[in-house]
């Protein structure tokens, strides 16, 4: 992650037509970035992007036909019809000369706001569980024989799946509220999964955050629906305050609270599954299963189900689909296991995630739980680094804290892991130099029934394979849990 400290890019943007005919898109190899290429070069644009290093996904994109160059420079602007940036790459070479030069210079979300005109836009926003909730509603989707458009900020399966070019009409994509481009969409439904204090780079505070997701619901199509989660005051309120503004709009709602649309009655999980019973608005009660221990996959299912309502599907048939749903990459993800240690990664970086995913392994673990955290933004650890270090005391038996990831705008302040080892128990934790001293660490301490979690938005993504094969290596020996 990096800190993008910008405002907000409605503000002073690029207000004519979009001609995407010969787009460039900078830091082309972002998981969201790359998806919306890949679909503009499948529908016959001339794509062409940049970005600092190669990748499988990058791989894929050539494969699609995308032209793209390693580095950043002002020549690659050349014959571009307007050249495409996220809010992190606002000042690279090529969008300051595109400036200069008098070619459009786009967000991502205004080209997705394109390419929604003539589709049914289901937009998922929320401080968390997006890609979860978008990733199973489209799967959803395409098991009933809806085929949509797909866009989702991660891999389903391999690299290049979260982006899909479907048949249908539909469209679904998450929304991201982190530096207010979702003002840019109008989505005939959107979902709100919940709103915390998360950003801090772009966010003043709690009432900065809420006034954002305000004005996301306020975009909404004509008669649209707003998708609220009825557990989260923060998305309650957000959601009270759009349906005052917007007394046209249907409001459903999903979670455990009695006045769910959409309720959560029974949870039951054990081992790599999850199972949830929902009622339904006319009391139709069905019951669904996820192959994750995760529970909050469960709100994520109730999202969707309440998006499928809002589209008129048979609860039922979105339950049987819903069961065959394999998840999504780093949301939760088992990596494998190797002399009975399991190794899984997650993408979590805010308190609140982390948390959850702790609690998940722990429904795992017959021993202990071992985190390979990564921090994420200079801005998030000095806004929440106590809280992540009381989370990770709190709920991990042993912490492998690596440097804090992403790049510093000049003039702003930088963090290091003082506030998160402050809160760490004394004996608790280590500082490992890379991946083969993390994954030496892990193979010499950890044993049979232990669980560990790869942690965070960075390079840690790649430490749970040197874990697995230091685990394959070491001697065989029954370590005590």
């Amino acid at each position: 992650m990096t800190d993008t400290i910008t405002g907000n890019p409605t503000i002073e943007a690029y207000t004519g037509s979009i001609d995407l005919s010969r787009p460039l898109f900078v830091g082309v190899g972002g998981s969201a970035m790359s998806g919306l290429a890949r679909l503009l070069a499948e529908l016959g644009h001339e794509v062409s992007g940049s970005d600092l290093h190669d990748s499988a996904t990058l791989a894929t994109l050539r494969a699609a036909g995308v032209r793209v160059h390693l580095g950043h420079d002002p020549a690659y602007i050349e014959g571009a019809s307007c050249v495409v940036y996220t809010t992190v790459a606002r000042d690279v070479p090529e969008v300051r000369a595109a400036r200069v030069a008098g070619i459009p210079v786009v967000h991502r979300a205004q080209v997705l706001h394109a390419l929604s005109a003539e589709r049914q836009l289901v937009a998922v926003s929320g401080s968390h569980g997006k890609s979860t909730t978008a990733g199973l509603l489209a799967h959803i989707l395409r098991t009933l024989g809806e085929d949509p458009t797909h866009l989702i900020g991660a891999d389903l399966t391999g690299p290049g799946s979260g982006a899909h070019l479907g048949r249908s009409r539909l469209l679904v994509a998450e929304a991201d509220e982190s530096d207010r481009s979702f003002h840019f969409l109008a989505p005939s439904i959107a979902v709100i999964t919940n709103v915390t204090d998360d950003h801090p780079e772009n966010f003043v505070n709690h009432a900065d955050v809420m006034r954002a997701y305000v004005g996301f619901g306020g975009r909404i199509a004509p008669s649209g629906f707003l998708i609220v989660n009825a557990d989260c005051v923060g998305a309650t309120v957000a959601a009270d305050v759009i349906a005052d503004e917007r007394p046209d709009l249907t409001v459903l709602r999903y979670g455990r609270d009695r006045t769910a649309d959409v309720r959560i009655l029974d949870v039951h999980a054990e081992g790599w599954s999850a199972s949830v019973t929902l009622r339904v608005a006319n009391g139709t009660e069905v019951r669904l299963t996820l192959p994750t221990p995760a529970g909050h996959h469960l709100d994520n299912a109730a999202a969707a189900m309440a998006c499928a309502v809002a589209l008129g599907l048979d609860p039922a048939d979105v339950a049987r689909a819903a069961c065959t749903f394999a998840g999504v990459r780093r949301r939760f993800e088992q990596l494998g296991s190797r002399a009975g240690v399991m190794v899984v990664d997650s993408y979590a970086d805010h308190p609140n995630e982390i948390a959850a995913d702790l609690e998940a392994a722990h429904t795992l673990a017959r021993g202990r739980v071992f985190v390979v955290f990564q921090p994420s933004g200079h801005a998030r650890v000095l806004a929440f680094g106590e809280r992540i270090g009381r989370v990770l005391a709190d709920k991990a038996d042993y912490v492998l804290l690596l440097d804090v990831h992403g790049t510093v705008p000049e003039g702003r302040p930088v963090a290091d892991n003082t506030a998160i080892i402050a809160r760490l128990r004394e004996g608790s934790y280590c500082l490992p130099l890379g991946p083969e001293h993390a994954a030496r660490v892990v193979a010499r301490m950890a044993g049979r029934g232990d669980v560990v979690l790869t942690m965070g938005t960075g390079d840690v993504a790649g430490y749970g394979a040197a874990i697995l094969d230091s685990l394959t290596s070491r001697p065989e020996v029954a370590l005590s849990a």
